[in-house]
């Protein structure tokens, strides 16, 4: 037997579904950080022009955009923002809604949730969505959004305030996510403080949360110490399952500007298995920058291979290979990524996924066969694959160029059946 003992390397990481991510622009144009993925948000209006008059172009043209900068996107889509006033071609189709008026904006309008008219318009809307970006490699999570002020599930700029949707409104609202999208669905969390029972319902069913105002320390009332820890309370597990993705109030310039504990905020973040942040594309102060830097090597997955073991020569047709890994970060992979073994120019797929695998430590003892292979030495390279793919496309934070890593070399002599 051989063990190899790969060395652990330091430093951000690019890797689908963590990091940061860079909103409404693609890497091309926002270059501060290594980024995985572009982060929109489209209004109900550019997507629905009349009750079933579905058009995703503008989705599209982000993905393209993500798709060139080597980036997936998510996305959300949101009811109505400034200067956005609803989804009209709803409105004057007949159905029934509100009518109120939104920070400084009057005239806006959002469907009645509860009426079945609206419920089964959402549910054709989250369908076609789902059936074509549900299973989509290149999608890196959505959310379920539509409801209040930018798809953030409050109405606190309202006058007057329309309903709150009800429960099973909310809940069904989940359930068609749920049934049309196979990537990582995440939920605004000032749901909680709307309707704490629909909050409940879509963590229970594995859905993710994201918050918009990580880094308020205001004084007085504020998101860090008044609304997140209920957050956190209610959903202590919910990063297990789906991502905690975090967005500033304004940006992070106001923090510095503000005087709030940013240091705390982005340990904040660390503790509480954030996968993913976003400055809204907005300078990073310098001040900050080393610290986000450093953020960045603790946030999300981060896989390291400690030890493996594999014979020096086999002269059957499979032996088994021992990988002991650690999982350095602060959150699973939340999507699927299998382990390729690679001897020579023979490729195996062994089944064994990466997703879900928390942070911490575990085993894997693949049994690789070698059937077909002539006699001679052979190197020896693992790397992690998405289901049906035989190229690697992760990187692991141990020495070497990847996403194939070496381990060793294996002398294969005659097979003996």
């Amino acid at each position: 037997m051989q063990t190899i003992t790969p060395a652990p390397i330091t430093g951000i990481i690019k890797n689908p579904g963590i990091g940061y991510q860079t909103f409404y622009k693609s890497a091309a144009s926002d270059t501060q950080l290594p980024s995985s993925t572009m982060y929109i948000r489209v209004n109900w209006s550019e997507v629905e022009s009349a009750p079933g008059a579905f058009n995703f172009a503008v989705i599209d043209h982000a993905l393209s955009s993500a798709k060139s900068a080597g980036q997936r996107l998510a996305f959300r889509i949101m009811g109505y923002e400034e200067g956005n006033f609803g989804p009209a071609g709803l409105k004057n189709g007949g159905v029934p809604g509100f009518t109120f008026s939104f920070d400084r904006f009057s005239g806006v309008w959002f469907p009645d949730l509860t009426q079945d008219v609206v419920q089964q318009d959402l549910a054709a809307l989250v369908s076609a969505l789902g059936q074509k970006y549900g299973n989509n490699p290149a999608i890196d999570s959505v959310d379920i959004g539509f409801v209040g002020d930018w798809g953030e599930f409050h109405f606190w700029h309202t006058s007057p305030t329309p309903p709150y949707p009800s429960t099973s409104a909310l809940n069904g609202l989940t359930d068609k996510f749920l049934a049309n999208f196979k990537v990582p669905v995440v939920i605004g969390g000032d749901v909680r403080a709307g309707d704490d029972s629909a909050f409940k319902y879509a963590i229970q069913s594995k859905v993710g949360w994201r918050v918009d105002c990580w880094g308020n320390y205001a004084s007085g009332w504020n998101h860090m110490r008044n609304a997140y820890p209920a957050i956190l309370a209610e959903a202590p597990k919910a990063w297990q399952n789906a991502p905690v993705i975090l967005e500033p109030c304004g940006v992070m310039s106001n923090w510095v500007a503000s005087n709030y504990p940013w240091q705390q905020a982005l340990l904040w973040a660390i503790d509480n298995h954030a996968s993913q942040f976003s400055n809204k594309s907005s300078p990073i102060p310098s001040v900050m920058l080393p610290y986000v830097q450093d953020m960045l090597t603790k946030i999300g997955y981060r896989f390291v291979l400690t030890q493996a073991q594999m014979p020096t020569s086999v002269a059957h047709s499979s032996f088994t290979l021992r990988l002991n890994w650690s999982n350095v970060g602060n959150a699973p992979m939340y999507f699927e990524r299998r382990l390729l073994v690679k001897i020579g120019s023979l490729v195996t797929d062994t089944g064994i996924t990466m997703k879900g695998f928390l942070p911490g430590n575990r085993t894997d003892t693949p049994i690789i066969s070698v059937g077909g292979l002539a006699s001679g030495t052979y190197s020896v390279q693992i790397g992690l694959a998405a289901p049906g793919n035989l190229v690697p496309d992760i990187t692991l934070a141990i020495a070497g160029a990847g996403p194939w890593y070496t381990l060793g070399n294996l002398v294969v002599g005659n097979l003996v059946p």
